[in-house]
């Protein structure tokens, strides 16, 4: 095989490819199933969302408005609207400030509907596409209404953008920026299609991303082309950074304040000495994948989220699917409530978020 001809396909290695290709293959891959979310009972996954939500004092009920572990817990009956069937919710009420709450208060599920066990198994099914998992496709999975499937997934991606992007990347970092969406159709008659732009820029999203080289690198998302990360580097990286990037001019401006190299994609895609971008295009076609194979389509409005969901999932991918799942989930019960989807569909929050 000719070296030289395959190098430029991958001659750096992330801490995720230095294991085995067929890692997803593999039995340590799966630890977690969707069997023993349903051996438990409702009253038993509210107790591991306890454990899980009150991590930091030790399973033990918190405040989430004062932090006070002086808390009583009561039970309220709650009648369904649609069914009429009566229930027993679990509550909490403070010594100290004397305010109610319960354990998704103050989360990414603050005033959920859907029951504990379709929640976590959602969260489940959702961790373990490999590429995302389209609404539809979990609305049938658990039996609920689209729309309901479609904000349990955006409620989940604004707690995985929220982490992935609260990290300053360092060390080698890598850099690429793509566009998604605007796409043109080709018109019928041959003569029609010369000179015809073959996407609208008006209807089109700019999308980078900052990945770092080596064990636990970053994988940071960033929503604009290659100029608007520029403008905003500062916030996104360390001053002692050292980028790759390729041969757009925009990124002339980064080598008055970083160390960087610089591969130019017209003459070849790697100098076989470890300058190249392969990392950061390896990141945006597995985006790619997500965006036209699962997703099939989303808006420009929600293309940043998806961004935080692929870069969340390309730093995890080689956790057991357990791992991963528990981590979604803490992320979602520590993560404040979005401004933007609690109350989306009842409309009491988008002109507020505006």
């Amino acid at each position: 095989m000719d070296v030289g001809h395959t190098c430029h396909i991958r001659c750096e290695s992330n801490a995720s490819e230095t294991e085995s290709p067929q890692f997803l293959a593999s039995s340590k891959a799966v630890d977690f199933s969707l069997f023993d979310i349903m051996e438990m009972s409702e009253e038993q996954l509210e107790t591991r969302f306890e454990a899980i939500r009150f991590a930091r004092t030790g399973g033990e009920p918190a405040c989430v408005w004062c932090s006070s572990t002086a808390v009583n817990r009561i039970t309220r009956n709650v009648k369904n609207r649609k069914t009429g069937t009566i229930t027993q919710r679990r509550l909490f009420t403070c010594k100290l400030c004397h305010k109610q709450f319960s354990v998704t208060s103050g989360t990414e599920f603050h005033g959920r509907k859907l029951s504990f066990k379709k929640i976590m198994a959602a969260t489940l099914l959702f961790s373990n596409g490999a590429a995302g998992t389209a609404a539809l496709r979990l609305r049938r999975d658990i039996r609920c209404n689209h729309k309901t499937a479609w904000l349990l997934e955006q409620r989940i991606r604004h707690s995985m953008l929220g982490y992935v992007t609260s990290r300053r990347v360092n060390g080698t970092v890598e850099m690429d920026s793509t566009t998604i969406g605007g796409k043109i159709r080709p018109a019928n008659e041959a003569s029609a299609r010369k000179g015809q732009p073959r996407r609208d820029m008006t209807k089109a999203t700019d999308l980078s991303v900052l990945r770092e080289r080596g064990p636990g690198g970053y994988v940071v998302p960033f929503l604009g082309n290659e100029a608007a990360l520029v403008r905003s580097i500062e916030n996104l990286a360390e001053r002692d950074a050292r980028f790759i990037v390729d041969e757009h001019p925009a990124w002339n401006a980064l080598f008055a304040q970083f160390k960087v190299d610089q591969i130019k994609h017209k003459k070849r895609y790697s100098d076989l000495n470890g300058i190249s971008t392969n990392l950061a295009e390896s990141y945006f076609s597995r985006f790619k994948q997500m965006y036209r194979g699962t997703y099939r389509h989303f808006s420009g409005l929600y293309a940043q989220a998806y961004n935080g969901e692929c870069a969340w999932r390309e730093e995890h991918r080689r956790h057991s699917n357990g791992e991963a799942f528990l981590l979604m989930l803490a992320g979602a019960l520590h993560h404040p409530p979005s401004p933007v989807w609690r109350g989306y569909y009842q409309r009491t929050r988008r002109k507020a978020a505006a």
